[in-house]
């Protein structure tokens, strides 16, 4: 099902950057809407393997597709798509005009619309929903300018989702790509009580690399020039605060790969699995990192195929006493770029993607030493910040230690009573016991909540008005 979803998708944005390219449109940020439906016909059993697919397209950056000719079939593009499709694959009925006019009235009127009826003998309409969803919504990652609309009525359930979010335009070479860079965390750790909060991340771009294209691809039609560019995220964005530390948390390192069209790759990659065991991770502080198995999940802030976990283990053994830690998540964006002077015709462009996506495993183990030392090169620029963050608040920890044991020492081997007096009434305590753990508080309080400005950042001021506690600790870090 999602096979011929994506197909649609593929035929849809070829023809809009084709019709950009021959307009000499760029794309902008509020590009208009994507529309897909999935339904059932009323008369329709529920036993039936029998789902319809609905994919409509309107606004700015779909407005040079020829929508006239697509509804007739005379475009000679369109009766080549059809023909791609599987045999489970047919035209389908319209649907509801009520559902069409809804999104109409957002975006104005359509550019693209086709439906399709598939029947599969094993058709699991809740997994198909569910596949779906993901799909769009790493399509939404970096296509942020269009607004996905998921709208979703099987098994006598409707289902709605809209993919949107803050959006920031990349020029990579020979390529714009819209990135949604919400933040994943859009509220600040409980250790942060008040101050500015970045809503976004901060994509960072790496150095394009050339690729080879392997002999049984090439045997297959699979000719001209193939790059990669990848680009790394860090969430959330912790830049505003230098002193709050951060570590990664258990199964919230992804990867994600486009193709040259920038629609997702999916599938399974034996390379990207055992990735980890090629990269230099002790040096990036990632030891411990392995691919895990996992099930993408809709309700997670990403939906990755391929997911990687830290041991808690290596987690616990670097994260630093008496600061609470920020978890962080990185995501790394495998750009293909396909370009062939021979390419004319829709057609063409639509081979070469599909033959991409049949070779990826064999273009990667090709070219695995320069990936390899591409990815690190990026990944030691991604991180760099963090490994001197982290030697910083390292040198926090015991500066304050030696100030909170010199403090404390002073005033319980005073003999001035008045003195000693005057401290613990001060520090609202009736002992030196109580005293250390509540001047730890205090400095904990004081540095975490230190800014430092950053131009990137988009913030949001955040005011708490509860009365958040930091955990108290005596002078030696232990909790009381």
């Amino acid at each position: 099902m999602l096979h011929n979803i994506r197909k649609v998708l593929r035929f849809l944005m070829l023809l809009a950057r084709r019709g950009r390219e021959r307009l000499k449109k760029p794309m902008v940020l509020n590009g208009g809407g994507l529309l897909v439906l999935l339904w059932a016909s009323p008369s329709t059993p529920l036993s039936a393997q029998v789902v319809n697919c609905t994919v409509a397209a309107a606004g700015p950056w779909c407005t040079a597709v020829p929508m006239e000719e697509i509804q007739h079939g005379s475009l000679c593009s369109t009766k080549e798509f059809w023909q791609r499709l599987g045999p489970s694959a047919s035209p389908g009925a319209t649907p509801d005009p009520e559902e069409l006019c809804a999104f109409t009235e957002l975006y104005g009127p359509l550019h693209f619309l086709i439906s399709l009826q598939i029947r599969e003998m094993t058709l699991d309409r809740c997994a198909v929903r569910f596949h779906t969803e993901c799909f769009l919504h790493k399509l939404n990652l970096t296509n942020g300018g269009v607004k996905i609309h998921l709208k979703s009525k099987l098994e006598e359930q409707i289902y709605s989702r809209v993919f949107s979010g803050k959006v920031e335009k990349l020029n990579l070479k020979d390529q714009t790509v819209i990135m949604d860079v919400t933040s994943s965390i859009m509220q600040p750790p409980l250790s942060v009580v008040r101050g500015p909060w970045c809503q976004r991340v901060h994509p960072l771009s790496g150095m394009g690399l050339p690729l080879l294209i392997p002999p049984e691809a090439m045997e297959t039609g699979l000719y001209g020039e193939l790059n990669l560019l990848p680009i790394s995220v860090l969430a959330p964005c912790v830049l505003w605060y230098p002193n709050l530390a951060t570590r990664f948390l258990i199964l919230e390192v992804y990867v994600f790969l486009y193709s040259p069209i920038n629609l997702p790759i999916m599938g399974h990659s034996v390379f990207l699995e055992q990735l980890p065991n090629w990269l230099g991770l002790e040096k990036l502080g990632l030891s411990g990192l392995t691919f895990t198995p996992t099930h993408a999940t809709t309700s997670g802030p990403v939906c990755s195929d391929i997911v990687y976990s830290i041991d808690r283990a290596y987690c616990e053994d670097t994260e630093l006493e008496w600061i609470p830690a920020v978890k962080q998540t990185l995501s790394l964006f495998l750009f293909f770029q396909h370009f062939d002077p021979f390419h004319s015709q829709l057609s063409d462009f639509m081979d070469s993607e599909e033959l991409l996506e049949l070779h990826l495993e064999d273009v990667l183990r090709y070219n695995k030493e320069p990936l390899i030392g591409a990815l690190n090169s990026l990944l030691q620029n991604t991180l760099k910040d963090q490994q001197l963050r982290h030697e910083a608040q390292e040198k926090m920890v015991s500066a304050q230690a030696v100030m909170l044991n010199s403090v404390c020492s002073v005033v319980s081997s005073s003999t001035n009573v008045e003195f000693r007096t005057a401290c613990l009434d001060l520090m609202r305590v009736h002992d030196t016991y109580e005293l250390s753990a509540s001047l730890h508080e205090s400095l904990q309080r004081a540095t975490n909540d230190r800014t430092a400005s950053s131009s990137r950042c988009h913030c949001e001021s955040t005011d708490r008005h509860t009365d958040i506690r930091v955990p108290q600790r005596d002078a030696t870090g232990n909790e009381i």
